[in-house]
């Protein structure tokens, strides 16, 4: 069976710099905790929202320096992950060098996984609707936004103006959706991606389909709510539990609810064991989660 992680990254999405002292293993962090658990170790209990936060920074910054070409073969083949969706992020990630990466894949004949990008481009940038159709035109996916680490509204108009020239290839929007924190100072940005600041977007652009990437974090029931009024949302269930992607296939259907790791910020083993979990029993259910659903917003995938 295929499995398409439609969420993946390579290269330092939170700062920029190269990783020269990459990691070849993750090092013990509080991610291992909510990995072992199944996920199920997400909410931090009532006074514990400070040093959470902290924890939260330490375990992101400690797995973003895991993310390389040669991590990302390991654990996805670890997996049995067959597919990877990177995201860039720009301005730290180029979509350039993505789209190098997978060419310079297929030149050399590996194929485990097989590996394709989305595109992106800084909402700061005066050039980045140039740049998004040089992007989509090279071959890319889909787009990625991130108003946390680009720092920037997802109410802000630049954003809209970025996907009224994305919405005609008829490809996804993914969009990091819920409150994450990757630096220790306390940055106004970190509230960009709480969902209240989803809906207008989502309601301008009926026709793209947006992925919420994370099912909202801790904000899963309001990702819930926004695909019961628009039939464009979609969701990624990295970093959730088995009960609450059993819960999404409720609210949602089972057709809008995709199979995602984030990698390096969780390892794939964890989330398709949770995702096996999630899909027991039910065979057609497995498939559209795991490749199925890509599949139907991406174009069909070759087989490995």
């Amino acid at each position: 069976m295929k499995i398409i992680d439609i969420h993946t990254h390579v290269g330092d999405v939170l700062f920029g710099w190269p990783l020269d002292e990459a990691y070849a293993k993750p090092v013990w962090s509080p991610g291992f905790i909510e990995e072992w658990t199944g996920y199920r170790m997400s909410k931090p209990p009532l006074g514990m929202r400070t040093i959470t936060r902290y924890l939260e920074v330490i375990n992101n910054q400690q797995r973003n320096n895991l993310a390389t070409e040669r991590n990302l073969e390991r654990y996805a083949v670890e997996a049995g992950v067959t597919h990877c969706m990177l995201q860039p992020i720009e301005p730290h990630v180029k979509t350039e060098d993505n789209l190098a990466l997978c060419r310079s894949r297929r030149e050399s004949g590996k194929d485990k996984p097989l590996v394709f990008t989305f595109a992106s481009v800084d909402p700061h940038d005066p050039d980045r609707i140039i740049k998004l159709h040089r992007y989509m035109q090279a071959g890319c996916l889909g787009i990625k936004l991130h108003p946390n680490i680009q720092n920037l509204p997802l109410t802000d108009q630049r954003w809209f103006e970025i996907l009224e020239e994305f919405r005609k290839y008829g490809k996804p929007a993914i969009i990091h959706s819920g409150v994450s924190t990757y630096y220790i100072p306390k940055f106004r940005r970190s509230e960009y991606t709480a969902m209240a600041n989803y809906e207008k977007l989502i309601a301008a652009f009926p026709d793209v389909p947006i992925i919420l990437a994370h099912m909202g974090m801790l904000e899963f029931e309001k990702v819930w709510e926004l695909a019961t009024k628009y039939a464009n949302v979609h969701t990624d269930a990295s970093f959730k539990c088995e009960k609450n992607i059993r819960k999404a296939f409720d609210r949602m259907g089972q057709d809008r609810v995709l199979y995602a790791s984030d990698f390096p910020f969780s390892l794939p083993k964890y989330a398709v064991r949770v995702g096996m979990q999630a899909t027991r029993d039910n065979r057609a259910l497995r498939e559209k989660f795991f490749y199925k659903n890509a599949e139907s917003l991406i174009g069909a995938l070759p087989d490995v």
